[in-house]
């Protein structure tokens, strides 16, 4: 069996290149072996800022012959009136490198065939071809030319190495002569690297290059961790930015540096942005205060002296946070309340409006939302009213501006600074939470309230003006908004809410701003009810199953789908499946009774012992708060029902009868999706 590894050396990428291109390269080269007719055993990638490579193993040293039978065109299109071969005849003997065919019987008749043969390529004419494939098939977010040359590449291409079994081969890509042996670290590393698919970590290694972006970034990661407890302190270990750093180097050599003093009373998000953004840099925090009081920096090499670095890179932290400083105090400057009056003046969308005319809508969806489900009284309201004034204030924030990813953080400094309280200040903060399903939810009532509010007028106003989410393409998150809509709704209250009531109330609203847009309620309803599948972790025909017996209560639908989970464990819920389905088959081409049942007109005994366990069952679920403690009530009634279909003639000739037994029916339906779901969705 044969061993290959691929290896290409360029100038150093963006970080963000590294992942995909490695992907796409191992996935080229995947795709062409297999096109090729040659299976492997395994493969890995390795990547680092300046260097990608793919190892393929247990591939055969030649690719099997080839002894196919092939068809093509019907006889009668083959070969012409005389019998001889047609143009169409002759093309598929050269296409298919035949010489001699025949005719065989098929579905279309007789068709001209015969038998393709190729014989086996050594695997070094297969890898060649798929090597350049796989370069040139390399989709880049940007591509460059450099020198004379005529190759686009998203940097220059400083070497290509391509091993077989342990033996360099000798080739060229556009110019570019296939080099012999690998190459070290850039500054560390002096000299050729002999490599083969066996030795390359290790040998890397011992040239300062940790090829295995894996352990490169755990590494880093406990560099970070380690100078934080040295130093008495701790990390949050940002991991976008240890991923960031991970596809940055290819040695990793951490120093630390400190923070000056005097920068200790900016909010330590704030630092922690300007280490992030402008260095790269981990912050290293006080456990009690959160005070960041120095920074791990992660170098791509090892200078003769830590102290000169750390000194040019504490200059350079000064002069960023000197900076950041000053726009915060402008800021604190300023009347935190008197600076939404320039939100009339941003646009959120050109058919919705100002970031003023959000922030109205917001309010009165933030009050019809508490004074509707959750009874809020006057003080609660006004709180609301005031924090939803707040929110957006700091998007004209001096700091907001420089940091995007600080709004609504900032904005609760500043409204803390400006005297209001806890609650509301958390709330300029909170109403941006969750930020992702896994993320943290609002905490206080108002900021939960502001978060559903401006969500939900994103979601509906979103629609309505025409951004509904297709594709990759999702301009104002439309997605992530109902997701983490969702999330709050059903973790972070008691009680539920009712989507469908909220929709139509957020319609009106966009309405009265522009009348020319039109509502959009069905295409929002199935964008929703899509979420729950992420929000809720259940499998797709349990969310199936419970939305459609609703969609419309998050709360109720989290607790359904709970309690089908929970059923699934126990063969009842299946066999009153099938008896629940054909029930509902029975009513499909039937008018809708609304469960009017008549006692006098059964027959039968098994008829009124179902109707009797029916009605009990209605009674005794109204005390019960728990959803399971209800279904598991529910299939109490599944030996009444199955005796029923057993022994009673739904279809009876008198129509009296008829319709009542089809009422029972439907009565019986009716309990099981309103409690439990539509559970003809499950896949018992």
């Amino acid at each position: 069996m044969a061993n290959f590894i691929f290896e290409i050396g360029f100038e150093e990428f963006p970080p963000s290149f590294i992942v995909p291109v490695s992907g796409q390269i191992r996935q080229s080269l995947e795709k062409e072996l297999k096109a090729s007719r040659l299976e492997f055993s395994d493969y890995s990638v390795f990547s680092t800022c300046s260097r990608i490579a793919v190892t393929f193993k247990g591939l055969p040293e030649k690719q099997a012959d080839l002894k196919e039978k092939v068809t093509g065109a019907p006889k009668k299109i083959a070969v012409d009136s005389e019998g001889n071969l047609s143009k169409a005849g002759e093309a598929f003997l050269k296409k298919n490198n035949i010489t001699d065919y025949f005719f065989e019987d098929s579905k279309k008749g007789e068709v001209i065939t015969g038998w393709k043969e190729e014989t086996g390529k050594e695997l070094i004419e297969i890898l060649i071809p798929a090597v350049k494939f796989a370069l040139s098939s390399i989709n880049f977010k940007k591509s460059m030319r450099w020198g004379e040359g005529k190759l686009l590449f998203a940097r220059p291409i400083r070497w290509i190495f391509l091993s077989i079994n342990g033996k360099a081969v000798k080739h060229s890509y556009e110019g570019i002569d296939f080099a012999l042996t690998s190459t070290g670290h850039r500054f560390l590393s002096n000299g050729p690297l002999e490599v083969n698919s066996e030795n390359y970590l290790e040998v890397l290694k011992g040239h300062y290059v940790i090829a295995d972006r894996d352990e490169r970034r755990k590494m880093i990661s406990t560099l970070v961790t380690q100078n934080a407890e040295k130093n008495g302190l701790e990390t949050s270990l940002d991991r976008h930015l240890l991923e960031e750093v991970t596809d940055m180097i290819e040695y990793p050599h951490a120093i630390v540096g400190s923070v000056p003093a005097k920068y200790s009373d900016l909010p330590p998000e704030l630092i922690e942005k300007v280490l992030r953004k402008d260095q790269r840099y981990f912050a290293l925090k006080e456990k009690d205060t959160g005070v960041v009081k120095k920074f791990v920096s992660i170098l791509n090499n090892i200078p003769r002296e830590d102290s000169v670095v750390i000194r040019g890179n504490e200059k350079v932290v000064s002069a960023r946070l000197a900076d950041a400083a000053f726009y915060y105090s402008e800021d604190l400057s300023n009347d935190f309340m008197s600076m939404g009056e320039k939100l009339n003046g941003v646009l959120f969308q050109k058919d919705l409006g100002t970031y003023g005319d959000k922030i109205s809508r917001i309010t009165k969806i933030a009050l019809f939302i508490a004074e509707s489900y959750f009874n809020a009284d006057s003080e609660k309201c006004e709180m609301i009213k005031t924090a939803a004034k707040l929110i957006k204030n700091d998007l004209v924030s001096g700091v907001v501006f420089e940091f995007p990813d600080l709004q609504g953080i900032m904005g609760k400094y500043y409204a803390a600074n400006s005297g209001y309280d806890n609650e509301i200040s958390s709330a300029v903060y909170e109403h941006y939470l969750p930020i992702s399903a896994d993320d943290k939810l609002p905490q206080t009532f108002t900021g939960k309230i502001l978060s559903l509010a401006d969500k939900i007028d994103t979601i509906v106003g979103g629609f309505m003006a025409g951004m509904k989410p297709t594709g990759s393409k999702d301009k104002f998150a439309i997605r992530r908004n109902a997701l983490t809509f969702l999330t709050v709704a059903c973790n972070g209250f008691e009680k539920n809410i009712n989507l469908s009531e909220i929709i139509e109330f957020c319609s009106s609203l966009v309405l009265e701003h522009n009348d020319k847009l039109k509502v959009q309620t069905k295409e929002i309803k199935e964008f929703v009810i899509g979420r729950y599948q992420a929000v809720l972790s259940h499998d797709t025909p349990v969310i199936q199953a419970v939305t459609g017996a609703g969609w419309d209560l998050p709360l109720t639908v989290k607790r359904r789908a709970a309690a089908i989970d929970k059923l699934l464990e126990d063969k009842e819920i299946a066999e009153l499946a099938q008896l629940y389905k054909r029930g509902r088959n029975i009513l499909k081409k039937q008018n809708n009774y609304q469960d009017t049942v008549n006692p006098d007109l059964f027959e039968q005994d098994e008829e009124k012992a179902l109707f009797k366990s029916t009605e009990k069952v209605y009674k005794e679920i109204v005390s019960l708060s728990d959803n399971l403690d209800i279904a598991l009530k529910i299939i109490t009634l599944k030996p009444m029902l199955d005796s029923f279909f057993d022994s009673v003639f739904v279809m009876s000739e008198d129509e009296k009868v008829r319709i009542n037994r089809l009422k029972l029916i439907e009565r019986v339906t009716n309990l099981v999706t309103q409690n439990i779901g539509d559970i003809s969705y499950l896949n018992i």
